[in-house]
């Protein structure tokens, strides 16, 4: 892939002299961001362009161009494709619209390009994109007229699928005072997908923050394998939200695992940070650019009381700590107090203090407290005459947060006509709002807290679990028994249970079993026994059964041993389309998609992840012990999701499955599975 990045040669197919030509546009900028290897135009009408010779056909031009542009006709992409690569060419960008995003009908057309490209062995980039600007080296191959000037260079690269979102990206980059290294505009991935940008800003050195905008996901699993991989962090906007039509009367799992949630757990998984919007992930950007955020501990500066305040509540709302200062900082505060009316605290109210230049001194300060591992810094000028040294303490303020490796978060506000001014001369990420900022600081905390980790835990590793030796044959509903037998086999407890027909073989399973029993409809159809009258409880003896069974309607029946109390909980799972099978932990019974109280996890899963899954969800006091009542056996309880986990990873033909309840005992008693349904898919 560096070979895209960092071509020898480019040539671009579908220029013209007219004024109104595109292909003309990505010569002009490859000579403005100096690119310095050769650029070779072709045009079937030939001519010139400012001196430079336009080729009339592929054929003509000298050597083998590494990337090849496409700005032509959609039609012509397949024949074009063919003369690149019988000249050698390594790498394509087709810009051209026309393919299966304006029709269905054009995916033929697709279908020849990639044919005619994996003929040659030619990568490339689209159709229907922007392509790549690559600020250090000056390849800029976009269509659209850029300037240089408008754009500083720096160390996060974005891939997007969309060009509009490209160009979005680069105006608030630009507006942001932000630098970047590399924006790629992926257009359809008929061909290279995110994953393989992806992996490759992971591999290049000039890249130390990735942003990646999505409407659909290529490959879940290995996208999941690349984050897992890296330290580098690593934002997605995720967009095209909508929920998929699940059946939720059938699998509780289904209406709790959307897509969309599947997404969002997927990505949590693996340290993924996923933004709502552009300007989300301009300020998450903005707190990877700053020193490494190593802790939770704050000391918060403010020029205003009341912005001091607004702070501290958003450091407490996304889990920050106020540090204590020595008495040493507030001995240096009090030097330049006026009147004295302001309380040596943390947030700190600088109000009393009227030089500005001094604020330098109180920022160092802070930061050389052993207690602090990051300073928020809100100031705004009160007249224009502070213009100049409010500028200075923001330079000084990022020159100390290098120096100190701490982060230093900037919050102010400007006149509209001074704030591009302020973030130039500053040099530095400048937040307009104290929650905005605070919010990305944390999932810079975040990141390290994650990466810390990542080592001693391991990642979307295999549970040592054999094989269960049931088959299972795909496109319904298993039979009851089917799926006991296959949870038995995965030993996942299940309550003593037998399928009978008549009543004659009822009375002596439950003889067998020993009341008390429970007597169920056993018909996968049936998915909620109880509003069908399907379910008869707490069956204590013969005649207590033999009346259940003569009330009851059904050519199959289950009978179950009762089982004693416990807690109710469910684990589920499904396959998803893009990132394969998904487990999901809650508290079960009736109410657990009311209160949508869920974890969820891409399973394998191991012990670590199991845990966690458990401490997520809110109803985690319940089963840790609450109001006098003892602890639920935690320790059979994650043994069970990782044997479900390994269940799922195993049978991919597993579309849906749905343990609810599940009864999980006190500390040391164990779970079991007295209910559960299994529906494979085609």
């Amino acid at each position: 892939m560096k070979g895209l990045f960092y071509p020898g040669s480019v040539m671009v197919v579908g220029v013209s002299p007219a004024p109104t030509n595109l292909g003309r546009n990505i010569v002009f900028n490859l000579e403005r961001f100096g690119y310095r290897g050769p650029v070779y135009a072709v045009g079937r009408e030939g001519g010139d362009l400012n001196g430079r010779r336009i080729y009339r056909r592929i054929e003509d031009v000298e050597g083998s161009p590494e990337v090849a542009v496409f700005l032509i006709p959609a039609r012509h992409v397949p024949e074009a494709m063919d003369a690149c690569g019988r000249k050698g060419v390594r790498y394509g960008v087709i810009q051209s619209g026309g393919f299966s995003e304006f029709s269905d009908d054009h995916r033929d057309l697709e279908r020849e390009v990639l044919d005619a490209a994996r003929r040659w062995g030619i990568r490339f980039v689209g159709p229907n994109c922007i392509s790549i600007l690559n600020l250090d080296n000056g390849l800029a191959l976009p269509f659209v007229p850029l300037q240089p000037g408008d754009m500083k260079k720096g160390s996060l690269s974005i891939a997007a699928q969309s060009g509009g979102i490209v160009i979005e990206a680069l105006r608030l980059l630009t507006a942001e005072n932000i630098g970047f290294n590399k924006l790629i505009s992926m257009g359809n991935k008929l061909d290279l997908n995110e994953n393989d940008y992806l992996e490759y800003l992971i591999s290049d050195p000039e890249t130390k923050v990735i942003g990646v905008y999505l409407e659909n996901v290529s490959d879940g699993r290995r996208l999941m394998d690349l984050a897992a991989g890296t330290d580098k962090p690593i934002v997605v906007l995720k967009a095209n939200t909508n929920p998929i039509s699940h059946d939720a009367a059938k699998f509780h799992t289904a209406a709790l695992a959307g897509d969309d949630e599947v997404v969002e757990a997927a990505f949590k998984q693996v340290g993924i940070h996923r933004v709502g919007n552009m300007h989300e992930m301009m300020d998450c950007i903005k707190a990877f650019t700053l020193p490494p955020m190593r802790g939770p501990r704050l000391a918060v500066l403010s020029r205003s009381g009341g912005a001091a305040v607004v702070s501290a509540d958003a450091a407490h709302r996304y889990g920050f700590e106020l540090a204590r200062f020595s008495s040493g900082f507030y001995d240096t505060a009090r030097k330049k107090l006026r009147a004295g009316v302001i309380r040596m605290t943390n947030p700190l109210d600088m109000g009393d203090i009227f030089d500005i230049d001094f604020y330098r001194v109180i920022v160092e300060e802070a930061l050389k407290e052993k207690e602090v591992d990051a300073v928020v810094l809100g100031h705004s000028y009160v007249s224009r005459g502070e213009i100049e040294p409010t500028q200075n303490l923001f330079r000084s303020a990022g020159e100390l947060s290098l120096q100190y490796g701490k982060p230093v978060v900037i919050v102010s506000n400007a006149e509209k006509n001074h704030w591009e001014a302020m973030k130039d001369a500053s040099g530095f990420p400048l937040f307009v709002d104290p929650p905005f900022a605070l919010k990305a600081l944390a999932r810079a905390l975040r990141h390290h807290r994650f990466q810390s980790a990542k080592a001693s835990r391991g990642m979307m590793k295999k549970n040592p679990a054999r094989k269960g030796g049931a088959s299972i044959s795909s496109g319904r509903l298993l039979e009851t028994s089917q799926v006991f037998e296959l949870l038995s086999t995965y030993r996942v407890p299940v309550a003593p249970f037998a399928v009978v027909k008549t009543l004659d073989e009822a009375l002596k399973a439950a003889a067998e079993i020993g009341y008390p029993v429970a007597l169920k409809v056993s018909s996968p159809a049936l998915l909620h026994k109880t509003e069908a009258g399907g379910i008869r409880l707490n069956i204590g003896d013969p005649q207590q059964f033999r009346e259940a069974f003569k009330a009851m309607r059904g050519d199959e029946f289950l009978i179950q041993k009762m089982i004693s109390r416990g807690t109710e909980v469910i684990i589920g799972g499904r396959r998803d389309q893009e990132f394969g099978p998904v487990i999901l932990f809650g508290l079960g019974g009736i109410f657990v998609e009311v209160l949508k109280d869920a974890a969820m996890r891409v399973v394998p899963i191991g012990e670590t992840e199991a845990r966690e899954m458990i401490d997520e969800i809110r109803g985690a006091p319940i089963l840790k012990g609450f109001r006098g009542q003892g602890p639920s056996d935690i320790d059979s309880l994650v043994g069970c999701l990782c044997r479900v986990s390994t269940l799922l990873d195993e049978h991919p033909e597993i579309a849906n499955i749905d343990m609810n309840p599940l009864i999980v005992f006190g500390e040391g008693r164990g779970c079991v599975a007295v209910d559960a349904k299994i529906e494979t898919g085609s």
